[in-house]
């Protein structure tokens, strides 16, 4: 073909990463999406860049723990019954995914991407002038009990692998890192392949921005289903009946990209993995860095508008309504780590991040329409991995050697 103009399905930060490094490319970028840029899963995220999160949610020996995370009133599981039928195919895969052979092609597989991630991001960042968004102190990871400390040295010697090397540190050196740290902290890492931005949506906002005064195109518009003439796309069909005409497409929808690639006869198990948090704008403590509770699943991460407490998975489907009560639940946990902090004032705040049983998102040209390519399903990895998604698309799209092997994430893997 041609003609070098591309539509975009979907304006959380996968999509506007895709339109950043088209735009580069030299192609006419159209983003379409129902919600302003604002408004979406992105913008309320807890904001890291997790270049060392290598690990797959589904891991050997998991079932042992999923009870106690379900009867836990504060655990960081919920799967709420009405959904569950719907979820059966969803956790036969994940069930699969935690065997050790698949496990281990998982890892390698995240790895291959999140060790790209930081000179994706910080390149943008140069580019655009934004350096002050973001915060490089690093990731600290720590733990309550000398039990979870220990088989804590398992997950650290995995990511050693990929260079992502941790300190290991007892209490009092933590205490120094973070003076707000109580009692129950008794030991953990720090890393520094970590970074944080200091609010999400001002990054959304400044992408945005900067896409818009070079030449990309934003649409409100909620695509419905898609036309195709048996080899391609040729037009999306809108909410308020309008067919307008495709070039390329690359949908990157989120936790709703599912809907589109069955219609196109591409099925696949992607869930909505809700996640809940609650920002302080007045936590009456300070946090220097990015905190990972290890044993109890959930972050703290210091920006700019106060202290964000995220975590939680809820597997509940897309058009359940928010249990807010799930984002209390974080802010008492965090009260056993930070036995000072004040939750006056806080907002909380519920997203949906696209699950892949896997933990592998779909990134690749599709198998059934010769101008579309999908990039979704990051799971809690979108704000990390969207850069480095973006350069691989616009790479995929122009015929370019992306520089990797990206067949791990072929939408036909299942």
């Amino acid at each position: 073909m041609s003609t070098r103009n591309v539509t975009i399905i979907g304006n959380g930060i996968v999509g506007l990463a895709c339109a950043y490094h088209l735009q580069k490319d030299g192609w006419k970028v159209t983003v379409l999406d129902r919600a302003r840029v604002d408004e979406g899963t992105s913008t309320g995220n807890a904001g890291a860049i997790a270049a060392a999160e290598v690990a797959p949610i589904a891991y050997p020996g998991l079932w042992k723990w999923v009870p106690g995370m379900l009867a836990d009133p504060l655990g960081p599981l919920h799967l709420p019954p009405k959904h569950l039928p719907k979820l059966v195919p969803w956790l036969w895969h994940f069930m699969r995914a935690c065997l050790p052979r698949n496990f281990e092609r998982g890892v390698a597989a995240v790895g291959a991407i999140t060790s790209q991630v930081m000179g994706d991001h910080m390149s943008m960042l140069d580019d655009l002038s934004a350096r002050h968004l973001i915060a490089k102190e690093g990731g600290l990871t720590v733990y309550r009990t000398a039990e979870g400390f220990e088989r804590g040295k398992a997950d650290w010697n995995l990511l050693a692998r990929f260079g992502f090397e941790g300190t290991r540190m007892d209490a009092a050196a933590l205490k120094e890192m973070e003076p707000a740290f109580g009692p129950n902290v008794i030991g953990g890492y720090h890393t520094t392949h970590w970074a944080h931005y200091r609010d999400p949506k001002e990054l959304l906002t400044v992408l945005h921005a900067a896409l818009i005064e070079r030449g990309v195109t934003f649409e409100t518009a909620n695509v419905q289903s898609l036309r195709t003439d048996g080899l391609r796309v040729t037009h999306l069909e809108l909410a308020d009946g309008t067919r307008p005409e495709v070039d390329r497409l690359v949908i990157c929808a989120g936790a709703w990209s599912g809907i589109l690639s069955k219609k196109l006869g591409e099925p696949f198990p992607i869930e909505a993995d809700r996640g809940y948090n609650t920002t302080l704008p007045s936590p009456g403590v300070k946090l220097n860095h990015y905190v990972t509770f290890a044993e109890d699943s959930f972050v703290a991460t210091p920006m700019s508008m106060g202290i964000r407490i995220g975590g939680a998975v809820e597997m509940g489907g897309l058009d359940a309504p928010p249990n807010y009560e799930r984002s209390k639940a974080l802010v008492t946990l965090a009260k056993r780590y930070l036995p000072d902090l004040k939750d006056d004032g806080g907002t909380q705040w519920m997203g949906h991040r696209p699950g892949t049983p896997d933990s592998l998102p779909v990134i690749g040209k599709s198998t059934r329409a010769a101008n579309v390519a999908y990039a979704f399903g990051h799971g809690h990895l979108g704000l990390t991995m969207s850069m480095t998604t973006g350069r691989l698309i616009a790479a995929l799209l122009d015929g370019r050697d992306p520089g990797m092997d990206v067949s791990p994430y072929r939408i036909d893997r299942y």
